[in-house]
């Protein structure tokens, strides 16, 4: 019966260490978010004003 244990413990621990370890993303460089913020100002230039804008991008891209 312990030996059963084991085996279940060690299997879900290698399946959590499969799901965090495998799903992670490498953070954006500052590059990238430059892109995203201007490209967002971009696309959304004709419905909000620049401000709201700058606000909403810097939330997007940087957060």
């Amino acid at each position: 019966m312990k030996a059963e244990l084991m085996r279940g413990g060690l299997g879900v621990g290698l399946f959590l260490a499969l799901m965090f370890g495998g799903c992670s993303q490498d953070e954006p460089t500052e590059a990238e978010r430059k892109r995203c913020f201007d490209r967002y100002i971009l696309e959304h230039q004709e419905e909000y004003s620049v401000e709201t804008l700058k606000k909403t991008a810097a939330l997007k891209c940087y957060s």
